[in-house]
């Protein structure tokens, strides 16, 4: 009896460390390298004295019959603040990175401009009232790839 209570012990503690582990490997592979942030918070021409508030981080992969391509993640964004979004993807991807920015009724902009095709680096927002609010990251053309989008401060207005 007691050698079978070991045995149960010991698969319950099997399971979990592999349960653990794909778990971990699983958020590893969603998230890119503090190195890309980094590379956005360098280019002060875009930043320029704005201050670093959040990034979001992710490894997208390309897009199938089955399977659509976006992470989404919310933000608290306060009234009366200036906030500039800059997006940036590994310098593997020939894909162009979208952010949008939306809450539960509109759409309030995005990076990409859908009717020419046009990708920037970043976008402003003027923020007119204190919510939470969506950002969605994607690839224009549904392509695998690691990109990142910060969230920088730029001041009151």
């Amino acid at each position: 009896m007691v050698s079978i209570r070991k045995t149960i012990f010991r698969l319950c503690v099997v399971t979990s460390v592999s349960v653990l582990m794909c778990a971990s490997a699983k958020n590893a592979s969603a998230q890119c390298g503090l190195a890309l942030k980094d590379e956005v918070m360098k280019d002060k021409d875009i930043v320029g004295k704005a201050t670093y508030l959040k990034d979001f981080r992710v490894r997208l992969e390309a897009v199938t019959a089955s399977k659509k391509q976006k992470e989404e993640f919310s933000i608290l964004l306060n009234k009366g603040t200036h906030y500039r979004f800059t997006v940036k993807a590994d310098s593997a991807c020939t894909d162009q990175i979208i952010l949008k920015l939306y809450d539960f009724n509109k759409f309030y902009g995005s990076n990409y401009d859908e009717s020419d095709g046009m990708s920037y680096t970043s976008f402003d927002f003027f923020c007119a009232k204190t919510q939470v609010y969506y950002i969605s990251l994607s690839f224009a053309q549904g392509r695998e790839g690691c990109a990142a989008a910060v969230v920088s401060y730029v001041a009151n207005y």
